[in-house]
């Protein structure tokens, strides 16, 4: 830690000091010596009053040189000023003494802090507002705020001439400072001001790297190590969510710095809220093993709500008031979504300067008093980093034995699977420790791959913890079940014990240390989380950066099916970091498996997923187990976004169809009670209608004909059979567009509303089906009138509204197709859906009792070992 040459200098510039009379009376309370020889007494920078300190001897001058007053000056052997006695020329006969003033506390407080100046519930004047050391304002130009005081309970706002222009009370929390205008005319409205603290900076200046006094039943487990990017990362936004600022270049094993580096990431924060409340840690710590001359800011971040009803409650009472009111439950999701966006960061920021001429040891310790959610640290400087990690203090106790199955179904995906397999050796099984969080491939982790394509190379790919299973192409719901059932057979067998099994799609990118963090999450979790679900986020491998989802929700809304619980956040920005670590409460919560850790209490011979190929057997599954999840900032994969493969057959026919089937076995009471599902899809169905997408519309009435065949017909279509049936009712798209639309391209986006007398007519008639051709757009004929619609739209009531045809636009494949309006595809679909309707009334309920009933069996690995041929029908094994 470096120091000044003088302490006493040092410490007589850092503070403010007060001249009082022997008899405690105070002369002046505000007294500031600036670096530069100058003195400071609230707003009057102009009273150039002179300083120098000599020998324990402080000399005051007056602007013009006169001698003004002398104090002798008593301080401690670190340069602390306990008080000087002295005298004034105003007041030669009277002994004067300069001391500490009782307002240095709240000085040096508010001085740390960069606010954010606004009218209170309206317009944000500037978010660099600073009440600078010398009483100046820096940051915010302009001339009605220039300068500064304060008393013991107000702090004072002058203009460029001096006049208070702003009045704001001093409370025991700077981090928001209330006031109101000063009106300098007989008529200027009285404004209510706030300043709201941005970020507190503090500069430390005592040794901090001593050694943490561990207790004997205490022990340091390392939860995070800090990630830097790979040299394919830096090739993608990617980067930006392992550091900031100057990139930090690897030689070997050790990480070189030289400028600033922001760790302050969504990969590299530490979450004070949720290793906190879900685990057994009592105190947390920063290591860095590291050489060189630099800073280190440790950063603690909270967001901070503007709306003021919420900023009191907090935002976990806020969103629960919220999640309890008797509201849709979108609109639940997305008001929770926009109060966390309407938000300020506030940071609380404290910096360290270090200089080593060797490698060493800093350990920096952690404050946790509830406030931050996060805490993350920048290194400003050059610095060589060996080795950094995040650590908590835990009794030896509470930490558990924790055994990580990996399983994941792949087909066909060889680049991805064995991409992620290599990782996982080299990262992992190569790379291990004795303990923390990379002892995980000591014995913690091992990996069944379930190979529904059988193209792998069995005897290259096995090793020790590593297993692949050729399998039928039964999709994922039989991949997993299969992983499941290998799962059981390796505890049975004595060959490896798991507490947890980590449910993992294939066509993912994956990060090692997010299964670290498993490891070191579940190693030190409370009892009362001991039977939570751990989720993972799945991140966009496309522009790398943007949260597809982490859990979702099934909603009541007859528009939408199943939703994710937080809107698409952006990992790069601070803010939605901040908006990932919240939690927002909703019904019907689930985990999807392209990352899912499941404790071992849920995998038994009678939990296997529905034969339902995929898409719904993971929602499902949660549901039906009653899932309650816990999700973590970096535990993540990367996996090509939904919007990249869109497919009708998948979205109208199968989900459609296993959603049917999954309320059916489980009971409608269990599985999202009072949802309407049949509801949902017609709803859809009438979209694909009026959208002319008549094929798509079919699909939906097939999902709806093959559920009510009955489970027996279910599970005999085993592996893709149907799903290839539906995928020939896929419109065809084409990526030759003509001109006369691309020159439309623009409208792509594009939404127009209708007034209430045609919204009524387009839904009565389906968009006019029905009515004479001369009641359409007759501008449709030539195909540059013709309205173009994004694919991800479902509907565009204003753009559709009356047309004879409409050109659909894949923006990702940057391809087009022409929907024509077709009187008698629609009445076809039309008749099959009222005869459908009436075998649902009349078999609805027996349907479902017969899928409640074989779903006793569906469920069992019996059952499953069969479907699979996985028992030798000679010896029933």
């Amino acid at each position: 830690m470096k120091l000044s040459i003088n302490p006493a200098i040092d410490f007589l510039t850092k503070h403010l000091f007060e001249l009082t009379f022997q008899n405690g009376e105070k002369i002046f309370n505000t007294i500031k010596f600036q670096p530069n020889g100058t003195i400071v007494d609230h707003a009057n920078p102009n009273a150039l009053q002179t300083w120098i300190y000599d020998q324990n001897k402080l000399t005051l001058f007056e602007n013009d040189g006169e001698h003004l007053g002398e104090f002798d000056v008593l301080e401690t052997s670190d340069g602390t000023i306990l008080f000087s006695n002295g005298s004034l020329s105003l007041v030669p006969d009277e002994m004067v003494i300069l001391r500490l003033s009782n307002l240095d506390n709240i000085y040096q407080e508010i001085v740390r802090h960069i606010f954010q100046f606004q009218i209170k519930n309206g317009r944000t004047v500037t978010r660099d507002f600073k009440l600078l050391p010398n009483f100046s304002i820096g940051g915010h130009a302009d001339n009605d705020e220039r300068f500064w005081s304060l008393d013991e309970e107000t702090l004072t706002v002058y203009n460029q001439y001096y006049i208070p222009t702003a009045t704001y009370k001093l409370t025991k929390n700077s981090n928001i400072l209330s006031g109101e205008s000063l009106p300098l005319l007989a008529n200027q409205e009285i404004l209510l001001l706030e300043l709201i603290s941005l970020n507190s900076i503090k500069i430390v200046e005592t040794d901090i790297n001593q050694s943490i006094e561990l207790k004997d039943e205490e022990l340091a487990f390392k939860i995070q190590n800090i990630v830097t990017p790979t040299t394919k990362d830096y090739n993608t936004q990617a980067s930006h969510l392992y550091t900031r600022g100057t990139d930090v270049a690897s030689i070997s094993k050790a990480q070189y710095i030289n400028g600033i580096t922001d760790f302050n990431t969504y990969l590299n924060t530490l979450s004070l809220h949720k290793w906190t409340k879900y685990t057994q840690a009592k105190s947390y710590m920063l290591k860095l093993k590291i050489n060189g001359t630099f800073k280190v800011s440790i950063v603690y971040s909270k967001l901070l709500p503007l709306h003021p009803t919420v900023r009191e409650a907090g935002y976990e009472t806020a969103f629960q008031d919220i999640y309890q009111s008797k509201v849709d439950d979108i609109f639940k999701r997305n008001n929770m979504n926009y109060l966390s966006n309407d938000s300020e960061i506030q940071k609380e920021t404290f910096v360290y300067e270090f200089e080593t001429n060797d490698t060493q040891t800093l350990t920096i310790p952690i404050k946790n008093d509830g406030i931050a959610s996060l805490v993350g640290f920048i290194i400003e400087g050059e610095a060589q980093i060996d080795e950094a990690g995040w650590y908590a203090v835990v009794d030896k106790v509470a930490v558990r034995d924790i055994r990580l199955v990996i399983n994941t179904t792949t087909f066909q995906k060889e680049t991805y699977i064995l991409g992620n397999l290599s990782q996982i050796e080299n990262q992992i099984f190569n790379q291990h420790e004795s303990s923390g969080l990379n002892a995980l491939g000591d014995g913690h982790l091992f990996v069944n791959v379930v190979d529904n394509g059988s193209t792998l190379d069995v005897d290259a790919v096995n090793s020790q913890y590593i297993r692949v299973h050729p399998n039928p192409n039964v999709g994922g719901a039989g991949g997993f079940s299969r992983g499941m059932i290998e799962t059981i057979k390796l505890k049975d067998s004595g060959q490896y014990d798991a507490t947890h099994v980590i449910f993992m799609d294939d066509d993912i990118d994956v990060l090692t240390e997010s299964f670290k963090r498993v490891y070191a999450l579940l190693s030190l979790i409370k009892p009362e989380y001991q039977d939570h679900f751990l989720e993972g986020a799945m991140l966009d491998n496309i522009d790398c950066i943007t949260q597809y989802e982490d859990t979702g929700f099934i909603t009541h809304s007859d528009d939408v099916a199943y939703m994710p619980v937080k809107a698409s956040y952006n990992l790069t920005n601070e803010k939605d970091v901040l908006r990932n670590d919240l939690e927002y409460p909703v019904d019907n919560e689930y985990g999807a498996w392209w990352f899912c850790t499941v404790p071992i209490m849920f995998i038994h011979e009678n939990s296997m997923s529905l034969p339902i190929f995929y898409r719904g057997d993971d929602i499902e599954f949660s549901i039906r187990n009653n899932a309650k999840l816990i999700t973590l900032n970096g535990l993540a994969v990367w996996h090509l976004p939904f919007y990249t493969k869109k497919s009708k057959a998948l979205e109208n026919y199968l989900v459609a169809r296993n959603t049917f089937i999954d309320q059916s076995i489980n009971g409608a009471e269990n599985f999202a009670s009072g949802v309407d599902f049949l509801g949902k899809y017609l709803e859809l169905y009438k979209k694909e209608q009026r959208m002319f997408n008549y094929q798509a519309a079919d699909q939906v009435l097939d999902a709806l004909d093959d559920y009510l065949k009955g489970p027996d017909y279910i599970a005999a279509h085993k592996g893709i059979e149907l799903i290839l049936v539906e995928n020939k009712k896929n419109e065809k798209f084409s990526d030759d567009v003509p001109k006369k639309i691309k020159q439309n391209l623009h409208t792509v986006d594009e939404y127009q509303m209708l007034n209430p007398m045609d919204l009524k007519l387009f839904l009565e008639t389906d968009n006019g089906h029905g009515l004479p051709e001369y009641a359409f757009n007759k501008f449709d004929d030539d195909l540059s009138n013709v309205a173009v619609l994004n694919q991800e739209m479902l509907e565009n009531p204003g753009k559709q509204f009356m047309k004879k045809r409409v050109v659909v636009y894949d923006t990702y494949n940057k391809a087009y197709c022409i929907r024509e309006r077709s009187q008698s595809k629609y009445e076809v679909n039309e008749s099959r859906l009222a005869a459908l309707l009436s075998q649902y009334q009349s078999d609805a309920e027996r349907v479902a009792n017969d899928y409640k009933e074989a779903g006793k069996k569906f469920h069992t690995a019996e059952f499953w070992k069969d479907y699979l041929g996985l028992v030798d029908p000679l010896t029933n094994d």
